[in-house]
């Protein structure tokens, strides 16, 4: 009997339990529904007004030397000088003497041309006198040939009166024939002086090259700056033997650099560019970079564009030119250095009578919240025609004085209520 009340009194208890439960339930009050109040987003609003706007194009790119050059033997032989200056980064003066190539060959080189130009200067002058003696000779030959004439034409009067002998005429003949055949071969010889002093004239004509060629190479044997500048990179050193055509290093002018800085068609109408070479660059572009913690500015300008569009951006270059990058200022700016990579903001034309928005109260779609006067939204499209990091500029749609919001307001229809903040009206 004991262990049937312990089995049934707690299932007595629980099913007591559960009829407690529904009937509390069953009999509570209904509670009553209330309506939630609206909930008016309070927004900031920025009063608009028509000014100037500056456009400002960022870019970026490389400094590159706007003169450089590679230095090449024009002669072979060993390096017997290299300038101290002559070293990565070096500053090298104009003309300076950057190496020299060992000069003996080319010195003698120099000497035999110069014997054998005096030899032809020789010949050309014993021609002269030949053709002067020859000359002279004929002028004696005419003489006994006049003679010999006479004498054999006297001879054959004689001989006909039977005075003169048969074989003294015939030897005065002999004599007359030889004298002709002599003054021939004088006229003869001299006609040839005119040929042999052309050949005479163009043998000196070459060996006065190849002597200048011989000094030409000599003053090659010597490599000199051809601008001022600095040392890029140095390829040879003291006691290296070089060939025709080596590298000897690379140098360039520390006068200018340039900077190609990339820009797609929008940003590019709204530049100024040089197109034409007489045009002077007016497009001012300040460079800016960071070293360490501390930021650096240099002011350039533009001075051309690259003639054709890149084929894999689709952008087009422009140059800009920064005048003594290496000089650094007062400032304690530094100099610019080849190879730096430098951010660019290229100042561009001024806009006049337009409405400067600030970038983060336009929407997707370039959309705005106007707010009326009765303090509600106006969803508003945008005409936009310049946009950057902060602003974005319109010049129609709006009028001066409109109030726009600068509160982000999610899911906002048009004509939904608004509350200005006090901090801006």
């Amino acid at each position: 009997m004991r262990r049937l009340f312990k089995v049934v009194l707690p299932i007595v208890i629980i099913a007591a339990s559960i009829f407690v439960s529904r009937q509390m339930i069953a009999t509570a009050p209904e509670p009553k529904r209330r309506a939630p109040k609206p909930v008016v987003p309070v927004v900031e609003v920025l009063v608009i007004q028509q000014g100037e706007y500056q456009i400002k194009v960022n870019s970026r790119g490389i400094i590159q030397p706007r003169t450089q050059s590679t230095l090449v033997a024009e002669v072979a032989g060993r390096i017997t000088y290299v300038a101290p200056s002559f070293r990565n980064g070096g500053y090298i003066a104009l003309d300076e003497v950057l190496a020299r190539i060992d000069p003996t060959e080319y010195q003698f080189a120099i000497t035999n041309t110069e014997a054998s130009l005096l030899g032809v200067m020789a010949r050309m002058t014993e021609l002269g006198i030949t053709e002067e003696n020859l000359k002279q000779s004929i002028t004696i030959e005419t003489e006994h040939l006049a003679l010999a004439k006479n004498q054999h034409h006297r001879h054959q009067r004689l001989q006909k009166t039977g005075t003169v002998a048969r074989s003294m005429m015939e030897q005065s003949e002999r004599e007359y024939l030889l004298r002709r055949a002599s003054l021939q071969a004088l006229r003869n010889n001299l006609a040839l002086i005119p040929t042999q002093r052309q050949i005479l004239v163009a043998d000196r004509k070459l060996k006065q090259a190849q002597l200048d060629s011989a000094k030409l190479n000599l003053d090659r044997t010597q490599i000199h700056a051809p601008y001022a500048g600095r040392v890029l990179e140095k390829e040879v050193d003291l006691g290296q033997s070089v060939s025709k055509g080596t590298n000897l290093g690379t140098i360039y002018a520390t006068g200018l650099v340039e900077i190609r800085l990339p820009v797609n068609d929008k940003q590019a109408a709204f530049l100024d560019i040089p197109n034409d070479h007489a045009q002077e660059g007016v497009t001012q572009v300040t460079l800016f970079t960071t070293i360490g913690q501390q930021s650096y500015r240099w002011q350039g300008r533009i001075i051309r564009a690259e003639g054709a569009i890149d084929a894999s951006t689709r952008q087009l270059f422009l140059v800009a030119q920064v005048d003594n990058p290496d000089t650094g200022s007062a400032d304690n700016t530094p100099p610019l250095k080849i190879g730096q990579f430098v951010e660019a903001e290229i100042y561009g034309q001024i806009l006049a009578d337009v409405f400067i928005l600030p970038r983060k109260a336009v929407r997707a779609g370039d959309e705005i919240f106007l707010v009326t006067a009765d303090s509600r939204i106006q969803r508003h499209k945008l005409d936009v025609i310049w946009r950057d990091k902060e602003n974005v500029v319109v010049r129609s749609g709006l009028k001066a004085g409109d109030r726009l919001s600068i509160t982000a307001i999610p899911y906002a229809l048009d004509g939904a209520p608004v509350k200005i903040s006090d901090s801006k009206d």
